[in-house]
């Protein structure tokens, strides 16, 4: 399965996941690999209509509402617990009375759309967002966000951990026509389990399991985990920056279109690995 099939997958897939997954990359690189190829999947519905990257049943960042569903592994989840006694292993409880792990409409999509629109603004002139680039098939739009719940943490489990992504479809502004990329932002606030390591590295090369080798950059005095493209992944390049708090925020890349309806792809990424690394310390990013 690759990254478009799980883009077209959004929303239904959301709709039909299982639980998130415990994640924990302190404990295990092999665990924390597998946590956000859950990620991946579940955002990468982000291409697919309203959102995605983790997508779905049992894979990640996928995000949106789309016509088609994406099966998923749902041997990886769990079920997110409240901290008010037993939980009904049976059947799945989402926060805030949601029918699935993704927020459409509320505050937690308030700020997804919030992450959006930050990435938009933080873009060089040289790079042009396309609002209109849209998915075959399900007719999704690429440039997207979405915000999906995580993990129940704290005493008693009563603190909801969220995440929130946004991809944007991006061209030349000087050659509109010469091809689309696109970049992809998430980013965890404290208390979600999948971004507990404190290894910028080791942060960057889980995202989507990137796998590529990484290089720390210094970037305004802070540290910044910038990957390069691996054999076998999907994106060019990732930036992980972590906060002091525990707040994570993954920039990442790629000169693919993400889309059938694209005029193809960009001849290199839309940014070159220092902007990414600079996009990924923007304090707008965290969100709070």
């Amino acid at each position: 399965m690759n990254e478009q099939e799980l883009r077209d997958g959004l929303r239904d897939t959301m709709a039909a996941s299982s639980p998130p997954p415990s994640m924990n990359p302190t404990e295990a690189l092999d665990t924390a690999k597998r946590a956000h190829k859950r990620r991946r999947a579940t955002w990468a519905g982000l291409g697919a209509g309203a959102t995605v990257v983790a997508l779905a049943a049992g894979t990640v960042f996928a995000l949106t509402p789309s016509g088609e569903s994406l099966p998923i592994d749902a041997a990886t989840g769990g079920v997110p617990t409240h901290g008010n006694g037993p939980v009904d292993t049976t059947k799945t409880t989402w926060p805030n009375n949601q029918p699935d792990r993704t927020q459409h409409n509320g505050p937690q999509a308030d700020k997804a759309a919030g992450v959006l629109a930050t990435l938009k603004a933080a873009l060089p002139d040289t790079l042009k967002v396309d609002e209109n680039l849209t998915h075959q098939g399900s007719g999704n739009k690429v440039t997207m966000s979405q915000a999906q719940f995580a993990n129940y943490y704290g005493p008693g489990n009563q603190q909801q951990a969220w995440e929130y992504a946004a991809v944007v479809s991006l061209t030349r502004a000087a050659a509109p026509n010469g091809g689309h990329g696109h970049v992809i932002v998430q980013v965890n606030p404290p208390g979600n389990e999948g971004s507990s390591s404190t290894d910028v590295c080791t942060l960057a090369s889980a995202f989507w399991s990137s796998e590529g080798p990484c290089q720390t950059r210094v970037v305004q005095g802070k540290t910044v985990g910038v990957t390069t493209k691996g054999e076998r992944a999907s994106l060019d390049n990732v930036a992980a920056y972590r906060y002091e708090d525990g707040t994570v925020v993954w920039v990442a890349q790629s000169k693919d279109a993400s889309s059938s309806q694209s005029t193809g792809s960009m001849s290199q990424p839309p940014l070159t690995a220092d902007q990414l690394a600079q996009l990924a310390l923007n304090p707008a990013f965290k969100v709070k």
